[in-house]
């Protein structure tokens, strides 16, 4: 337990650090607006342009919901964790960080909490009143059980999507130049996740292939939970899928340490 205190060190620097440069992650959330927006016009051009009120099990009111809260949940899971590692790796920094008796894995992990932590008051708090808002407004129904595993989801999406992105960028101890493959994989990770477009929407065969893939339980998973779109058999083993991600992931990543120390090329002095 004492070791674990340690850690939240980084938490409370990686927090304060995002509330020194608060015009940075300004400029940033506002650009997510700007998407965000484009979104909204494009279901609801796509909602007046067809004959059918339901699309793959989304009503409109279903898509705006959908859309504002794959936002909100995009946005809390976030993790700088790439940029991180990349920056330490390009600085020279990385080989006394690699030396100190602390994980390197867990310093990672809590420095993202701090993200997750900024997130949560900058755009989470706002977004899911307005998510909770609409739903109501809309005359669509809202469990607290859903709310709930909702919130147990998205803990185990950030797990995910920490171990996902700390494995990605460990590719820095061999490619120190990752800003292509960040963009590749960005994208990917947003057409997987469902946070473009539900899953739903996609073909069968489609479906499938996100089945190998974690993204798909970063993102849609808590969403159609929390939209009340999945039973309770489909809950249940999503949330289990989303822990074995964990895992799976996790064990990725330290294999990739592993190997990839071995052969780390540093930068700068």
């Amino acid at each position: 337990m004492k070791n674990i205190k340690a850690y939240f060190t980084f938490t409370k620097n990686s927090l304060e650090r995002n509330l020194s440069y608060k015009a940075n992650a300004i400029m940033f959330f506002l650009g997510d607006i700007v998407i965000l927006l484009v979104t909204y016009y494009l279901w609801k051009a796509v909602y007046s342009s067809s004959s059918e009120a339901i699309l793959n099990g989304f009503s409109y009111n279903n898509m705006i919901v959908y859309v504002i809260l794959s936002f909100v949940t995009q946005s809390v899971i976030s993790t700088d964790v790439v940029s991180t590692i990349s920056r330490e790796v390009m600085s020279g920094s990385i080989s006394s960080n690699l030396i100190k008796p602390i994980s390197y894995e867990k310093r990672m992990l809590f420095e993202g909490l701090g993200n997750v932590l900024y997130n949560f008051l900058l755009v989470f708090i706002a977004g899911f009143v307005a998510v909770i808002i609409v739903t109501i407004s809309n005359g669509e129904s809202l469990k607290i059980i859903n709310v709930i595993l909702y919130f147990i989801s998205i803990i185990l999406s950030y797990f995910i999507n920490f171990f996902y992105s700390y494995a990605l960028g460990l590719l820095t101890f061999k490619t120190t130049n990752m800003w292509g493959v960040v963009q590749i994989m960005s994208a990917i990770t947003s057409l997987f996740s469902g946070a473009l477009i539900p899953i739903s929407f996609f073909p069968e065969w489609a479906q499938g292939i996100f089945d190998f893939f974690p993204f798909k339980s970063i993102i849609y998973t808590p969403c159609m939970i929390f939209q009340g779109k999945f039973n309770g058999i489909e809950i249940i083993s999503s949330l289990v899928l989303q822990a074995l991600w964990v895992v799976i992931m996790a064990f990725i990543g330290r294999i990739m340490y592993k190997a990839l120390i071995k052969n780390l090329t540093i930068l700068g002095g």
